[in-house]
């Protein structure tokens, strides 16, 4: 358990460096959006109604981590929902829908994912392209960044903030991919100043972040990575992922109490994102040990989650649902969790999460006839 958040920060720094940072061109008026009832709906619920900021993912399905990389852009696709002031409309746009490969058999996925059997759009955007999967973002039908996914939170966050820049965003992905160079030549010092550099423009900046304490961590320089983690957290309160980071540090150095003041801090100041929630949810479910949880916070905080996402369907209510049945578990009401969990199985019907599913249903039964016959 200890390692495993080090093996996703792995994980996370080869995808950016074999997607090969880059910036484009923009400026263009043409968007996909003019050609996208030509398409085939493949998954996905379209919007009754296009948004201003409207982004466009072109993948080819039948490439490795084609499913990863749609689950995280349907993810950034959620979070953005949560802005009523500026909300986005997503759609991903396949090769062709014919391409029935793991990456979406068993998946769905909120945002429209179409596939362009007839050559209508992807030719046109994506024709000439060296890296795919790659995303367009037009505004007010006005293309104004084009680049690679692991880019795209941090641009659409800027966008619906007002304080995107083009060249901001630039000078980060030129140094982005500087930092991919460090990692490749496995130059730590490098790699420190680097993500130091990125880290004065962007302070949450995820690819810095990481790159910075995967370096502290696999040489041993424990004094170093702790103080980072509590330097980056100080400076960044509004960013559950960092958050997640100083939750991490403090059950690595088994201090229970600031873990479960931090975790309830974290819960109180993100009460207003369901996505947020999810990821506290989802990390303390996962990570926190035995005891360590402030049950009756889990509790609301998974109620609040169960709420937002009820009757939307699809995964994201099933994790909720998930949620709120390990919640009601923490709070010994077995009958709840019961509950939960079956429309958590039902909604995963189809999608590779159902065996796990029903092997928790299946565990919550199992207690309640202990239960039952003492």
């Amino acid at each position: 358990m200890k390692h495993a958040f080090f093996t996703a920060v792995l994980a996370g720094l080869l995808l950016a460096s074999a997607s090969g940072l880059y910036a484009a061109e923009v400026g263009g008026i043409v968007t996909p959006a003019k050609d996208l009832g030509k398409l085939s709906l493949v998954t996905g619920t379209v919007p009754k109604t296009a948004a201003p900021l409207q982004v466009f993912l072109f993948f080819d399905p039948a490439l490795p981590g084609a499913k990863d990389v749609l689950r995280m852009v349907d993810s950034i696709y959620e979070q953005s929902l949560e802005n009523k002031d500026k909300p986005a409309s997503f759609y991903a746009i396949s090769r062709s829908s014919k391409t029935r490969t793991a990456a979406l058999e068993l998946s769905k996925f909120r945002m429209p994912v179409y596939g362009d059997d007839h050559g209508d759009v992807y030719p046109e955007f994506a024709g000439t392209e060296v890296v795919i999967p790659f995303v367009i973002v037009a505004d007010d039908g006005k293309i104004v960044w084009k680049g690679v996914p692991q880019e795209l939170e941090n641009v659409i966050r800027d966008l619906q903030s007002g304080k995107f820049s083009f060249d901001s965003q630039l000078k980060l992905e030129v140094m982005h991919k500087d930092l991919q160079n460090a990692i490749q030549t496995g130059l730590s010092s490098v790699i420190i100043s680097t993500a130091d550099k990125i880290l004065v423009l962007r302070p949450d900046d995820q690819i810095a972040i990481q790159a910075k304490l995967f370096v502290y961590e696999s040489t041993g320089r424990v004094r170093e990575n702790n103080a980072a983690v509590q330097a980056i957290a100080a400076k960044v309160k509004d960013n559950a992922d960092v958050r997640l980071l100083l939750l991490g540090y403090y059950e690595r150095t088994g201090e229970m109490e600031k873990f479960s003041a931090e975790l309830k801090s974290a819960f109180r100041d993100f009460a207003a994102s369901p996505t947020a929630l999810s990821r506290l949810l989802a990390y303390s479910f996962e990570q926190a040990p035995f005891g360590w949880l402030p049950v009756q916070d889990v509790v609301s905080a998974a109620a609040a989650v169960k709420k937002a996402y009820a009757g939307t369907g699809g995964t994201t209510e099933a994790f909720s649902c998930e949620f709120s049945a390990r919640a009601a578990y923490l709070a010994l009401d077995i009958d709840a969790a019961i509950a939960d969990q079956t429309r958590a199985v039902s909604l995963f019907n189809g999608t590779e999460f159902l065996p796990e599913a029903k092997q928790a249903l299946a565990f919550y039964r199992s207690v309640k006839a202990l239960k039952a016959n003492p």
